[in-house]
């Protein structure tokens, strides 16, 4: 491990630690819930579209992730990257959504090196709406902004200070058929896992 990607591990284990409450304190969409319906995202093009465009009759999988610069969302989305034909061969699509605004996108795909729909949410009204947002309070965003460059603002563009706890979910037809929400942000769902969840629900 390199040194500056230790460092931006150690700078995020720390983040982490001091928000774990405020993590905890979120009241996620269940299965057997309909999504939000009329809100919008954003693609890598800065066109704005509706989610529920992009699930509308189709199996899909939405994986919620914190950004670009959070070493383990890049893991996680990479990991599951690796079964995409997997993920399509059950007729399932997969799609990523961030805090991060559309023209930072890109970050996320050349460094998880995925080849899947990513969409920006820099509003945070989808991530909102699913009940899995935590707003990072003022002492700790100044602190992380001013001593470790790390200021959520200049990823999303915008002064909610939103970000999203990492979850996957598994919709079909607009109904929430499996979800997976962690506050313990370095504890992922695993691909093994998801397929053997996708094809249970088959």
């Amino acid at each position: 491990m390199n040194y500056l990607l230790s460092l931006s591990i150690s700078l995020i284990l720390l983040f982490s630690a001091s928000a774990q409450d405020q993590m905890y304190d979120i009241c996620p969409l269940k299965i057997g819930e309909k999504v939000p319906e009329s809100v919008l995202i954003t693609n890598p093009d800065g066109d704005s579209i509706e989610f529920s465009s992009i699930i509308a009759e189709e199996k899909v999988i939405v994986v919620f992730y914190r950004g670009g610069w959070c070493p383990y969302c890049i893991r996680h989305l990479s990991a599951l990257g690796q079964i995409k034909d997997e993920i399509d061969s059950l007729g399932f699509k997969l799609y990523g959504i961030t805090p991060d605004q559309f023209d930072s996108l890109g970050v996320s795909q050349v460094k998880s090196q995925s080849e899947y729909e990513i969409f920006s949410d820099s509003k945070a009204e989808l991530i909102t709406a699913f009940g899995i947002g935590w707003e990072v309070d003022s002492t700790n965003y100044i602190k992380y902004r001013d001593s470790y460059g790390m200021d959520v603002e200049e990823w999303s563009g915008e002064k909610h200070h939103i970000l999203p706890v990492p979850a996957v979910y598994i919709i079909e037809n607009g109904v929430i058929q499996f979800s997976y929400v962690n506050p313990n942000y370095s504890v992922r769902l695993k691909p093994e896992t998801l397929l053997a969840i996708l094809k249970s629900i088959q």
